[in-house]
């Protein structure tokens, strides 16, 4: 659980690293935060963009692992 603050920080995090990444070539919001419905109980709805170029298996195991790695994700659905 995390408060809106750290929620806010980690989704601008989580584009930033987005436009970072050669491999993503675009990133949306969506979810209640695309709508501006969020509560104290919403979590982050991201959509990546993987480049044409990219292999699609690498970069979602990529981001996988570093929602792991450096956010202590507990579990995902692929």
């Amino acid at each position: 659980m995390f408060t809106p603050e750290q929620r806010e920080r980690l989704r601008e995090e989580l584009v930033s690293a987005a436009y970072a990444d050669t491999s993503i070539t675009g990133a949306a919001v969506t979810g209640s935060a695309a709508v501006s419905r969020e509560d104290r109980w919403s979590d982050i709805d991201l959509a990546l963009c993987v480049a044409t170029d990219a292999d699609r298996e690498q970069v979602l195991a990529d981001w996988t692992d570093r929602m792991y790695r450096e956010h202590a994700a507990v579990h995902h659905l692929v």
